[in-house]
C-alpha cells in the first residue's frame, strides 16, 4: 500500500512542476524567433507603460497613424485624439498582466492576441502592428 501511495504521491509531484513550469503571462513566454522576441518586447512595454501611468511611453507604442479603439462604446481616435483621453483612461483602470500571447507574423504586419485583466473582467484584445524601419509598433486593436 505504501508503495502506491508514494507512486501516487510522485506523480501528482510532477504534474504540479510540469504546470509552474508552463508559461501563463506574457513575461513568461518564449517567443519562437527574433520578430516574436520584438513583438513581446513591444507589449512588455505597453504593459508597463500602462502599469506605471507613462503616458508618452505608452503612446510612443503607437503608429503615427493609428487608429485606437477606446471606451464601451468602442469608439475610435487618432494617435492625437488619444494622447488627450489616455491620462483618464489610465486612472480609470488598474494595473494588469497580459496573458500569453498568439502571435502571426506575415512580412511587416502581425497579429497579437491575448486576454487581460480589466476590473474584474478578461478582455480578449486582437492588435494589429506594422514594422516600418525594422520597428514594430502597435496600428489598431479590438476588443
Amino acid at each position: 500500500m505504501a508503495q502506491k501511495e508514494l507512486c501516487s504521491f510522485t506523480f501528482v509531484l510532477i504534474i504540479l512542476i510540469a504546470l509552474t513550469g508552463c508559461a501563463t503571462t506574457l513575461q513568461s513566454y518564449q517567443p519562437k524567433d527574433p520578430e516574436e522576441l520584438r513583438i513581446k518586447e513591444l507589449f512588455l512595454k505597453w504593459e508597463n507603460t500602462w502599469n506605471s501611468r507613462d503616458v508618452l511611453g505608452h503612446l510612443s507604442l503607437w503608429n503615427e497613424n493609428a487608429q485606437i479603439m477606446y471606451g464601451s462604446n468602442r469608439q475610435i481616435a487618432s494617435k492625437k485624439e488619444y494622447a488627450g483621453i489616455l491620462p483618464e483612461r489610465m486612472r480609470a483602470f488598474p494595473s494588469f498582466s497580459v496573458g500569453i500571447p498568439n502571435i502571426k507574423v506575415s512580412g511587416n504586419k502581425a497579429e497579437v492576441s491575448f486576454y487581460f485583466p480589466m476590473g474584474n473582467i478578461q478582455i480578449a484584445a486582437t492588435f494589429y502592428l506594422t514594422k516600418e524601419n525594422n520597428i514594430w509598433s502597435i496600428m489598431s486593436w479590438k476588443y
